[in-house]
């Protein structure tokens, strides 16, 4: 029996990497999935990988910076599917992806407000989108991609630093407040991921060269919090030990 059949995920930077891999995820435990991305084509790869596995799933191109098009598409999930049972807030990332990496005394206000409305902002968009229905049915999960940043800093990313922090303290605020319709809200913590097929070494304590992880490792984290009606307001770390302290590598 799929673990998800008949449910309802909304992923968001599910067009590639991580947030792919949680949709296939998904779509693997019978559930249909909406993905959300802002590139079009990285999206509609994914919509067609779920699909070959028999699941429907709709594209969803999106800036999660804008309000009013992630509410509009939430309806649409609605009409189609019922309403999201699932919320995965994957989307985010720092100031490199403008290409602007910088001391936090010389970061420029806006990009400052890109990175915060990208991980942060987008992710209460997204969640205050998806509420309402998750009250009414009195059932959800929602589970916040932060980062081992939110509990060690990371340099020149201070302001992405910031917002994963925030990820975390707004998944626990959030679970007390919603617990009684049933709804758990948790976070997940990546530590070094490879990405786009990269893999790097001497990143972690596992193996002989402390290999980094890979997206199915963080999409198993994912997954084990939406099977759990009794978790929430955790924030679950998955970085091979990297945050453990200094060592022997």
């Amino acid at each position: 029996m799929k673990k998800f059949l008949g449910k309802c995920a909304l992923v968001t930077g599910a067009g590639k990497n991580i947030g792919k891999e949680i949709a296939l995820n998904f779509a693997r435990e019978g559930a249909n999935v909406v993905v959300c991305d802002y590139n079009r084509e990285n999206a509609e790869q994914t919509v067609k990988e779920i699909e070959a596995l028999g699941v429907k799933a709709v594209s969803a191109v999106c800036d999660v910076r804008d309000r009013e098009a992630l509410f509009n598409l939430v309806k649409e999930a609605e009409e189609k599917f019922g309403g999201v049972d699932i919320l995965v807030n994957n989307a985010g990332g720092s100031a490199d992806l403008l290409g602007k990496l910088t001391r936090f005394v010389d970061a420029e206000i806006e990009t400052i407000d890109f990175v915060i409305d990208t991980n942060l902002k987008g992710s209460i968009h997204c969640i205050q989108a998806v509420l309402p229905k998750m009250i009414e049915k009195k059932w959800g999960k929602i589970i916040n991609i932060s980062s081992i940043a939110a509990l060690c800093g990371l340099y020149d990313r201070v302001d992405y630093a910031a917002a994963k922090a925030a990820m975390i303290g707004l998944s626990k605020g959030l679970a007390m407040e919603v617990g009684e319709f049933n709804i758990c809200v948790n976070c997940v913590s990546p530590g070094a991921i490879g990405r786009n097929g990269a893999k790097w070494e001497h990143m972690t304590f596992l193996g002989e060269n402390g290999h980094c992880g890979q997206p199915k490792d963080i999409s198993d984290a994912v997954l084990f919090l939406a099977e759990q009606d009794f978790i929430t307001g955790q924030n679950i770390v998955v970085d091979g030990g990297r945050t453990l302290g200094p060592g022997h590598r």
